[in-house]
C-alpha cells in the first residue's frame, strides 16, 4: 500500500463525503487506502479501494487528522477534506512520482461555489472543463493548464519559502509517513483553527526535496454559505487572533532552520498588518480581550528579529514596536492613523463616490431623522417602476402633501418621469444629496437590497418590496453563486436582518422566503405586489391603448411580449451578463408579421444591446422601458423562459409560452427551480423557433389545452392580486405614524 488518503469528517459533511467517495472511486488508479475519521457512522459501499473508518468523538479537525495518521498503513499521507476533490487521473499521475523524504505539492486550485451537478459531471465524464461561472475572483486557466498531464518539477526550498503562506496549509500536500512518524509530528490539537501551521512548519523544516506538479490536481472548494455552512476560516470566534498568534509562536519555536523561521515571521506580520488593525479600530474586541491579544502579540514580537519588521510600512512598524514594548495606547492611536490613511487612499481611488461616503459617515448618519421623508429606489435607481412606484403613487393620492418623497436615480430617466410630481425630489445615487437623505429618512422603500454600508437608524422603517415570485433558487437555496462575491449569502443575511417588512405576492413566496432568505414569516406582508394593481384596474383597456400609442405600436396589431432572462454561464461581471438572441425573429416576422408585432424586454442584468434594426416595424425593443407592468397590459401573448415575469402576467389570464432552448442545461447545471417546469406551468415548454411559431398560430388550441392548468396556477399564485395590494402595504408601512391622515 503506497498511499493513505486522510479525510476528517463531521456529521454535517456526510453528504459531501459521499461525493468525495464517488470522486475517488472514479480515479484510474486504486492503489491507495482511504482513512476517514468521523464523529458519525460512515456507510460507503461498492468502492474499488479499502477504507479504514474511525468512529471519532473528538472536538476538532486536528484530533481527527491525528487519529487517522495513527491508523494509516501507507508509505505516504495525502490530506483531502470531505468537501474537496481530486481531478480525474490524479492518483495515477502522482503515485509513481513519490519519493522518500520528499514533499509533493499537487498544486491546489481554489474554487468558489461549484454546484453539485458540476461536481457530478466531473466524476462521470472523467474530464475537466472550467466554465467561467464555476470560479470567482481568480484568473481563468489557459487551455494548456486544463490539460491533465503528469508534468512536474523539483523545486528548491527558496521557492517554497517565498510562498510560505501557501505551504503552511495542508491542502494538496503528500508527505512521506516516515517523516511524520520518525519526528512525532502531529497536528496542534490545542489550536483547532490553525492546526496545520505547526504541522506543516515542522515538515518544511525537515524535508529537503520538493515535487510540484505543473497542473493543478486538487480542487479546494471554498464555502459560499458562512451562515449555515462556515469553513474554519469563516467561523465567528472570539479567540481567533489568540489562536492565530499562538500558532505562529508554537511554529516559530519548533522550527530550527533560521530562514524558515524568518519566512514564517514575515508571513505573520503581513497578516497582522493586513487584518488586525482594522479589527481593533472596528471595536471587534472588548477592552480585556484586546489587551489579552496584545499581550500574546507582544510575547511573539519579543522572540523575533526586529529587522524583519522592515517588511511592512513605517507606521505599521512603529505600531508593532510599541506593542512589543507594551505601549498599547500609543499603538492604538497609530492604528487609527494607519487605517485613516488607508481609508483616504481607498476614497481617492473611488473618486467621487468615496468622498460622498465620507460625507455620509462623518455627517449624514449622525443627523436627526425627519419623520416626513420617504426614500424610494427601484432596481438600483435604474428606473421609476415596480412596487416602489405604486406605493409612492398610492401615498401621493391618499396622503397628499404629508410627506417629502425622495426618488433615487442612477440615470436621468427617473428625473424625467418625476419632474412634475409634487413634494418629490430626485437625487443621484451615491451623490451628496443621496447620502443626506439616506441619513435623515424615516422610511426606506426599496425593491432590491440596500448598500452594505447602510445601517438603518432606530425608529426608522425599512421595507423591502422584493421584485418577483421566485422560480429559480435564491440565496440560501443556491449551491452556486455565480453573480456575486462568495460572501454573498453572509452579506444578504446581514442586510435582510435590517428589513422591518418584506412584501410577498403569494403564500408560495412566503414559504420560499422563509428558507431562501432565512427571513421570519411574521415580518412578511401577505399582500400581493403593489406593481400588479395596474393589471386589475377597471380602465386597463384604455390604459393599454394609450401605452400603445405612446410606443407607436399599431392599434390593429396583436402584441407578442418576449421577456427572456439572463444565463449564469454568460457572466461578464458582478450583476452583468450578455445574452444571445436564439429565437429566429426573422422567421417569426415572416410567418406572423401580418397579425402581430413583437415587443422585446430583456432583463436589466443583460448589458449588451440586442440589434433588432433589421426586423423593421415587427420588433419594438423596449428593454429600457421603465415599467414592465405596462408592457403586460398591451400584450396578447407572453414568451419567456426562466424569468419570473410569468407569475405577474398570469393575472391577465392571457396565453404564456416558454421558449426554453437550453432547458436541460439550465435546469440541471446552471440554476435549480422551485417548480417542476414540465408539470406546474400554465403553458408549453418550447425548444425551437418552429415550435414557438406553431404555438402562436394555434394559440386558441394551446389556451384550451392549458385552461385547467392555468386556473390551478392562478389559484396558487394570484389569489392575493385583487388590485388593492398598494393599500395593504402602505397601511403596514405607516401603521405607527399617528400624525398622518388618509384621504379616501
Amino acid at each position: 500500500m503506497k498511499l493513505s488518503i486522510i479525510t476528517p469528517c463531521k456529521t454535517k459533511d456526510i453528504e459531501k463525503l459521499k461525493q468525495l467517495a464517488t470522486n475517488l472511486n472514479r480515479q484510474d488508479n486504486n492503489d491507495f487506502e482511504w482513512v476517514i475519521a468521523c464523529n458519525h457512522d460512515v456507510d460507503l459501499n461498492g468502492l474499488n479501494f479499502p477504507i479504514e473508518s474511525i468512529n471519532f468523538n473528538g472536538e476538532n479537525v486536528a484530533q481527527a487528522r491525528n487519529a487517522a495518521i495513527r491508523k494509516a498503513h501507507g508509505d505516504y499521507l495525502m490530506f483531502v477534506d470531505a468537501d474537496d476533490f481530486l481531478l480525474p487521473n490524479t492518483i495515477n499521475n502522482v503515485i509513481n512520482k513519490l519519493k522518500p523524504n520528499c514533499l509533493t505539492d499537487l498544486k491546489v486550485y481554489p474554487t468558489y461555489e461549484p454546484v453539485n451537478s458540476y461536481f457530478t459531471e466531473i466524476n462521470q465524464k472523467q474530464e475537466f472543463r472550467m466554465p467561467n461561472w464555476a470560479f470567482r475572483r481568480i484568473p481563468e486557466p489557459t487551455a494548456e493548464e486544463t490539460e491533465l498531464n503528469d508534468n512536474f518539477q523539483e523545486v528548491n526550498q527558496n521557492i517554497i519559502f517565498d510562498n510560505i503562506s501557501k505551504y503552511l496549509k495542508i491542502s494538496g500536500k503528500i508527505i512521506p509517513k516516515g517523516i511524520v512518524w520518525d519526528n512525532d509530528i502531529l497536528f496542534d490539537e490545542e489550536n483547532p483553527l490553525y492546526d496545520d501551521f505547526y504541522f506543516m512548519g515542522k515538515v518544511l523544516g525537515l524535508v529537503d526535496k520538493f515535487i510540484q506538479f505543473d497542473t493543478f490536481k486538487y480542487v479546494k472548494v471554498k464555502h459560499n454559505d458562512p451562515i449555515n455552512d462556515p469553513s474554519l476560516s469563516q467561523l465567528e470566534c472570539d479567540d481567533r487572533w489568540d489562536q492565530m498568534l499562538n500558532s505562529f509562536i508554537k511554529t516559530f519555536n519548533s522550527v530550527t532552520y533560521n530562514e524558515l523561521q524568518n519566512k514564517i515571521v514575515i508571513h505573520s506580520i503581513n497578516k497582522i498588518n493586513k487584518y488586525f488593525y482594522n479589527a481593533v479600530i472596528s471595536n471587534k474586541f472588548s477592552k480585556n480581550k484586546l489587551n489579552d491579544i496584545l499581550n500574546i502579540m507582544s510575547n511573539y514580537l519579543s522572540l523575533i528579529n526586529v529587522k524583519l519588521l522592515n517588511n511592512v510600512n513605517f507606521i505599521s512598524r512603529r505600531i508593532l514596536i510599541n506593542i512589543k514594548k507594551h505601549n498599547y495606547s500609543k499603538a492604538k492611536r497609530q492604528m487609527k492613523l494607519l487605517i485613516g490613511l488607508r481609508y483616504i487612499h481607498k476614497l481617492l481611488k473611488n473618486k467621487g463616490r468615496g468622498i460622498t461616503r465620507v460625507y455620509y459617515e462623518m455627517i449624514c448618519k449622525k443627523l436627526k431623522v425627519n419623520e416626513k421623508v420617504i426614500i424610494y429606489e427601484s432596481f438600483l435607481g435604474r428606473n421609476y417602476s415596480d412596487s416602489p412606484k405604486y406605493i409612492y403613487e398610492y401615498i401621493q393620492k391618499h396622503y397628499p402633501g404629508q410627506f417629502k418623497h425622495i426618488w433615487i436615480a442612477a440615470n436621468s430617466n427617473v428625473k424625467k418621469d418625476l419632474s412634475s410630481k409634487p413634494n418629490t425630489k430626485v437625487v443621484k445615487r451615491f451623490g451628496f444629496r443621496y447620502m443626506y437623505y439616506m441619513g435623515v429618512s424615516k422610511y426606506q422603500v426599496i425593491n432590491m437590497r440596500q448598500p452594505r454600508w447602510f445601517h438603518k437608524k432606530p425608529g426608522t422603517v425599512f421595507m423591502s418590496t422584493w421584485h418577483g415570485t421566485p422560480l429559480k433558487h435564491l440565496v440560501f437555496d443556491m449551491e452556486n453563486v455565480a453573480s456575486a462575491t462568495r460572501l454573498y449569502k453572509k452579506i444578504f443575511y446581514e442586510q435582510s436582518r435590517q428589513w422591518d417588512y418584506l412584501v410577498t405576492a403569494n403564500q408560495f413566496s412566503v414559504d420560499v422566503f422563509k428558507h431562501a432568505f432565512m427571513y421570519p414569516e411574521q415580518k412578511m406582508i401577505k399582500s400581493g405586489y403593489p406593481r400588479n394593481d395596474i393589471l386589475n384596474v377597471p380602465n386597463r383597456d384604455e390604459l393599454a391603448k394609450n401605452i400603445k400609442q405612446k410606443l407607436g405600436i399599431p392599434l390593429d396589431k396583436k402584441v407578442i411580449l418576449y421577456a427572456p432572462t439572463w444565463r449564469d454561464d454568460e457572466y461578464v461581471d458582478v450583476g452583468q451578463y450578455k445574452f444571445q438572441l436564439k429565437l429566429n425573429i426573422a422567421k417569426l416576422r415572416e410567418q406572423l408579421g401580418d397579425e402581430y408585432v413583437m415587443v422585446l424586454r430583456t432583463h436589466y442584468f443583460i448589458t449588451n444591446n440586442l440589434d433588432t434594426s433589421g426586423f423593421g416595424d415587427f420588433v419594438y425593443n423596449e428593454s429600457s422601458y421603465d415599467d414592465i407592468s405596462e408592457l403586460y397590459l398591451i400584450s396578447d401573448i407572453l414568451i419567456t423562459d426562466y424569468s419570473s415575469v410569468f407569475f405577474d402576467y398570469s393575472i391577465l389570464r392571457r396565453p404564456i409560452l416558454y421558449y426554453v432552448y437550453d432547458y436541460d442545461k439550465y435546469a440541471s447545471v446552471l440554476r435549480g427551480f422551485y417548480l417542476d417546469m414540465k408539470k406546474d406551468l400554465p403553458g408549453p415548454l418550447l425548444k425551437t423557433s418552429d415550435e414557438v411559431i406553431n404555438a402562436i398560430q394555434n394559440i386558441d388550441d394551446v389556451s384550451a389545452e392549458y385552461a385547467d392548468k392555468y386556473a390551478e396556477f392562478s389559484e396558487k399564485f394570484s389569489k392575493w392580486e385583487d388590485g388593492h395590494a398598494s393599500e395593504r402595504v402602505v397601511n403596514m408601512l405607516l401603521k405607527d405614524d399617528k400624525r398622518v391622515k388618509k384621504i379616501d
